[in-house]
């Protein structure tokens, strides 16, 4: 299952034959796009028919599992399998089950009744969002009656049943952002919306309803609290977006991220917010955030004698870096946005080489140490890998900030990395129940970490954890000992992106999943189509960017 565009972008590409249709920007601040027309048009809708006259049981469940690939008009088709009072109360959207593979049917436990088996492959919830469990078997019960004559539905499970090709269509993804504590980064939490009138009223309202649970403080809102929406009305270029009477009370600067997170939310460049029918001021008081900083497509290595970029004519050095990461005969390194310093590994530990400062800084001489990640606001993030309760951050000062993860002294951390926006840790973890792979919000109090949110299990690729890295503000991959390379979006499917033998480290870069890099038998990899080519690039160690 591909990654879908922006709601916006996605509803138009067909009705309008891709005229004019954008997507949520993937790196810098909030731009203007393209005008975008008739936003709440689905791409695709599917031609499904009531029940037959005299249709058996089975034919009329066979019916109804094709007909809930129509959400239009609430799925008006679906609910004429049911009878009167079901169609009533029936409630589609309280979940959705992917299914891989073929359903079978069979006599239910109790008389007129189904039972309705399949193999789940993802589930969303009522909110949009998306996860994949170990795949299992589920049985639904349905009950049937007959009305006037004919076979109907008469009890069913809330929620709808798709296959994976089925979801794909009928479903669209779409990333509602939310800040960072500092204001600086809009972070994306990924949801799933059927494709139908309402789309952008959904969107609008779960934007409202705050982040899913594992990105609370971690990522903030600027709405203030208890605000609905009224309405969303959508014309070229322009989107109307009526709140409640709670958004009187926001201030210029919070009605501008207002709008911000609306434009990043939508991908339509222009935003009113009124309350009342009355235009609320949105000054640009804050200035943009940006979504995904931006990074060097070139990669950043370490051969021994030099440190630096490689994009395939030779090493740039990174000034007043690159002489302090070789002289400390690193095995690791994270080097910060602003280029000027780098966390390191070496066999004396975690240090810290900064341009200008003439010399490394210690901070961390534990032995055991995994490579470290240093974050947008200067924080090194250090452990030992046998003891993930070892993990804490340290500043440029050198001052350690002890940190509250959660993690337990008895699962082991193979890989950490913070993402660009500072609002997330992911954690390649191997616990005593197997590997495990993980992404938490970074709680802070004025920019220091002091805790970790709940972490939020991604899919965990097969074999034991090498390594894992962030590929964009969404998505991470991951390479394992059986040489196999992971795509996990958080909130979105899984893909494979192959296998490489002796694969030993993994770092992303610019451009999704062609921008990753791969560090096996002591040459760097690239992605190409399915598989993956040399880039005749000798290294000994890959390292991160920030």
């Amino acid at each position: 299952m591909r990654r879908q565009s922006s709601v916006i972008a996605v509803a138009v590409a067909v009705v309008l034959t891709l005229a004019g249709c954008v997507g949520i920007p993937s790196s810098g601040g909030v731009k203007e796009g393209p005008l975008i027309d008739n936003p709440d048009s689905p791409e695709v809708e599917f031609v499904v028919s009531g029940p037959q006259k005299d249709a058996s049981q089975e034919e009329i469940l066979a019916g109804f599992m094709q007909a809930v690939r129509a959400p239009q008009s609430n799925f008006t088709i679906a609910r004429q399998f049911f009878t009167t009072e079901m169609a009533s109360t029936w409630a589609p959207d309280e979940g959705t089950t992917i299914r891989s593979g073929a359903a079978t049917t069979a006599v239910g436990s109790g008389p007129d009744t189904l039972s309705y088996t399949v193999t789940t492959a993802a589930l969303v919830d009522a909110r949009g969002r998306y996860t994949e469990p170990p795949a299992a078997a589920q049985t639904l019960s349905f009950g049937f009656t007959q009305q006037d004559g004919q076979w109907r539905i008469s009890a069913a499970p809330p929620g709808i049943v798709l296959s994976i090709s089925s979801f794909n269509l009928v479903f669209t993804e779409q990333s509602l952002y939310f800040f960072d504590p500092s204001y600086r980064y809009l972070i994306p939490d990924v949801r799933w919306f059927p494709k139908r009138s309402n789309l952008i009223s959904t969107t609008v309202s779960e934007l409202l309803a705050g982040p899913t649970e594992w990105l609370i403080q971690a990522a903030v809102t600027a709405f203030p609290q208890a605000t609905t929406r009224d309405s969303v009305s959508v014309e070229p270029g322009l989107a109307t977006v009526a709140l409640s009477n709670e958004a009187l009370a926001s201030s210029p600067v919070a009605r501008d991220q207002m709008r911000q997170q609306l434009v990043a939310t939508l991908g339509i460049a222009n935003v009113v917010i009124t309350v009342g029918g009355t235009e609320l001021p949105t000054p640009n008081a804050s200035g943009d955030a940006a979504i995904t900083p931006t990074v060097d497509s070139a990669a950043l290595i370490g051969t021994g004698d030099e440190f630096g970029f490689d994009g395939g004519s030779g090493i740039a050095g990174v000034p007043g870096v690159s002489t302090l990461v070789v002289g400390a005969n690193a095995t690791g390194a994270s080097l910060a946005q602003s280029k000027l310093s780098a966390a390191i590994l070496s066999a004396e530990g975690v240090s810290l080489a900064t341009s200008g400062v003439g010399g490394l800084v210690g901070l961390d001489d534990r032995p055991g140490l995994v490579r470290p990640s240093i974050d947008p606001f200067g924080f090194i993030w250090t452990a030992q890998g046998a003891n993930a309760a070892s993990l804490l951050t340290v500043d440029a000062g050198r001052v350690r900030h002890e940190l509250q993860s959660g993690l337990p002294s008895d699962t082991q951390i193979v890989s950490l990395a913070v993402s660009r926006d500072g609002a997330r840790l992911l954690l390649y973890l191997a616990t005593p129940t197997g590997p495990g792979l993980f992404v938490a919000g970074i709680i802070r109090q004025d920019t220091i970490p002091v805790r970790l949110g709940g972490l939020f299990p991604l899919t965990t690729p097969n074999g034991e954890p090498m390594d894992a890295t962030w590929v964009d503000d969404r998505s991470v991959a991951t390479v394992s000992t059986t040489g196999t390379i992971t795509l996990v979006e958080i909130g979105g499917p899984t893909q494979l992106l192959g296998q490489l033998e002796n694969a030993t480290s993994i770092a992303g870069g610019t451009g999704g999943p062609d921008g990753l890099r791969v560090l096996s038998d002591g040459e760097l990899w690239r992605s190409q189509g399915s598989g993956w080519v040399p880039t005749g690039i000798r290294a000994s160690f890959l390292a991160t960017k920030q």
